[in-house]
């Protein structure tokens, strides 16, 4: 792997770029005079980001699914208009993918289009959410439900906002990543395996290669499939069962440690179909364990499960859509037809691992 200082990225609408080199001081620079700010508010106290951003130019917002709603748009419409924002102002976003939803949708649609830029503040938008241009709103207490693709025109990329993580935090990102790794090809996966603990010790030169390689990966898949047809739904691997999870759990769950136990959720039912052996299916269950740590799942209430996951948007004519494996770099499309064979499966899996229901 050739580590190269910016990355850019092919979108039908122009191509965009990741800065590796950015610091977050360099928003003084006068280029971002004319700029509005929306941040996540727990990142602007701790960075002391006042010291660097005009008053008048920014907007906080809390980092949490509920602020996902149409609700807050109209504050930050509101915001936007009030300060008599224009077409040639930029929107630059601070925080993690749930500011990068809003400042994504936000800047799609306000004056039909405004530019707009993302410095992502977590390890799950750095090596995930900050390329692909996804952008969504909640609605009827469906995650993401509402939504289009308007990447930002730059990404700066500042590795020192790890050091603020928290544990929980850190292990959602990882979580994420995983993702990625197992989907490539044994390569790719042998590499991760090889550094993931090295991540969760908050070693940044290591992470910062992870992130790198990640996005490497993804560039792949969303360029020759932007909006999410073909070849980039197998990125979906572990997020049908995880979006599931973090709704049963109010969000309590973080993104990425829900997807992780869904990875597992997905081995479970490959294996269950002899689509991998359990050497195989307890190999990965080693480190998806090894990532979540203590955030297991000890309860899941199967029909709040089974409800969340009828109202995934990738489902088709009444189908269950998922992606299952027949091992590493082979993930490929599922259809659950019967939710009663679903249920049985996801019993088995509770039984496994002595989950109650």
């Amino acid at each position: 792997m050739i580590f190269k200082k910016k990355l850019s990225i092919k979108s039908h609408l122009y191509s965009y770029h990741i800065d590796f080199n950015f610091k977050v001081q360099q928003l003084k620079k006068q280029k971002y005079k004319n700029a509005f700010y929306l941040i996540d508010k727990k990142v602007f106290k701790q960075y002391e980001l006042q010291k660097i951003i005009s008053k008048k130019r920014y907007l906080l917002i809390k980092s949490e699914e509920i602020n996902k709603s149409f609700k807050n748009l109209n504050i930050i419409f509101n915001f936007f208009f009030k300060n008599n924002i224009n077409k040639k102002n930029i929107i630059i976003a601070i925080g993690g993918g749930i500011i990068q939803d809003i400042a994504g949708f936000v800047s799609s649609v306000i004056l039909r289009g405004v530019e707009w830029r993302f410095l992502p503040t977590t390890i799950l938008s750095q090596c995930d959410s900050c390329i692909g241009g996804k952008t969504s709103i909640n609605f009827a207490g469906v995650k993401n439900r509402i939504g289009n693709f308007y990447p930002p025109k730059e990404i700066y990329m500042d590795i020192n906002f790890i050091n603020s993580l928290s544990d929980k935090e850190l292990r959602s990102g990882i979580g994420e990543m995983a993702h990625y790794f197992f989907v490539k090809d044994k390569n790719n996966f042998n590499f991760f395996n090889e550094n993931f603990k090295k991540c969760i010790n908050k070693n940044l030169p290591v992470i910062k290669k992870l992130i790198y390689n990640t996005l490497l990966i993804k560039k792949t898949f969303i360029e020759r499939d932007e909006f999410d047809k073909g070849p980039r739904l197998v990125l979906n691997y572990g997020h049908s069962f995880g979006h599931a999870i973090e709704k049963i759990t109010n969000y309590r769950l973080p993104h990425g440690i829900a997807v992780a136990h869904g990875m597992n959720i997905a081995k479970f039912f490959s294996w269950k179909k002899n689509l991998i052996t359990l050497k195989e299916f307890e190999k990965f269950y080693v480190i998806l364990n090894e990532i979540w740590g203590k955030f297991e799942i000890k309860k899941i209430n199967l029909e709040e499960f089974l409800k969340a996951l009828k109202k995934d948007k990738k489902n088709i004519n009444n189908k269950i859509r998922v992606i299952l494996t027949k091992g590493i770099g082979k993930m490929f499309l599922y259809d659950f037809d019967k939710i009663s064979s679903l249920r049985l499966l996801l019993i088995q899996y509770c039984k496994y691992y002595q989950i109650k229901i």
